[in-house]
């Protein structure tokens, strides 16, 4: 264990010792890219007598695959300097400081739907990062699977009418069973709230929206916001720009296709041994 706190030197870089911090998302910069006071004290002070190595929290390639959005950013104008306020903080204190470049693997599917793109629409993330506010009081949310259903809850609790669908079983998919029991029971309880299974929303007109349940049509009024949930799709990319910069790229997880966090783990591990 002492040797880990002895200076080590790696190629042309040398640490002052060999532990490793790891990228954590730390969601503390501004939406449009550019670091902020808390970002820089909080390096500072993991970096003050700490590890010899400090990795970034993950770092967007493309504005299409952020994360979240106050993410770091290579691709915009000005990030250069941005990320520079970092190294120097780090820098200061006598480590070393490296990028973590992440690019999502999935984002938001957005269904073909006539008169959609009339309404006043958001997606689910934006609604949860809340970078983009609900506007009146009926909202519609389109695909209510995990983020759908947990947006009409919050919606219903805030006041909203609110009105779920869900093209295919089940309701809340994607969530643990037990959670998904505890939020239906909280959902039955609002009044506000309607959930709509085996329901397709078919078109919107200025005085409508129509859908089709079970084979039924079915005729509601129109609704002031849209809330889209309905699914991920992968994310375009890495851009060319990265492709002609490395000698080799490798796409796993929802980049290359839609999955869940045990596989795309399962294809690093594989991945990792190949190398």
């Amino acid at each position: 264990m002492e040797k880990m706190f002895e200076s080590v030197t790696t190629g042309a870089l040398k640490l002052a010792n060999r532990f490793v911090f790891p990228p954590i998302k730390l969601a503390y910069g501004n939406p449009d890219g550019t670091v902020t006071d808390r970002q820089l004290d909080f390096y500072r002070r993991i970096a003050k007598n700490g590890p010899g190595l400090v990795i970034l929290e993950p770092v967007s390639v493309t504005s299409e695959g952020k994360e979240h959005p106050r993410q770091l950013c290579v691709h915009l104008k000005g990030a250069k300097k941005e990320l520079a306020k970092i190294t120097d903080v780090v820098h200061g204190q006598g480590r070393a400081v490296c990028l973590h470049l992440n690019h999502t693997g999935a984002v938001q599917n957005i269904p073909e739907i006539p008169g959609l793109e009339d309404q006043n629409t958001l997606t689910s993330l934006a609604y949860f990062s809340g970078e983009t506010a609900v506007k009146g009081s009926r909202v519609l949310v389109i695909g209510a699977g995990r983020a759908g259903l947990e947006a009409a809850e919050d919606l219903g609790r805030r006041g909203y009418e609110v009105v779920a669908t869900k093209r295919t079983d089940p309701l809340g998919s994607g969530m643990e069973a037990i959670t998904l029991k505890l939020a239906m029971k909280r959902i039955e309880k609002m009044k506000n709230v309607t959930l709509m299974p085996h329901t397709t929303v078919k078109a919107f007109a200025p005085d409508r929206v129509e859908m089709e349940q079970d084979g039924a049509r079915i005729v509601l009024p129109p609704f002031d916001t849209v809330i889209l949930a309905s699914g991920t799709l992968s994310a375009p990319g890495p851009d060319e720009r990265i492709r002609t910069r490395v000698p080799r790229v490798e796409i796993i997880g929802d980049a290359g296709e839609v999955g869940d966090i045990y596989r795309a783990t399962r294809a690093g591990y594989r991945l990792a041994l190949e190398y």
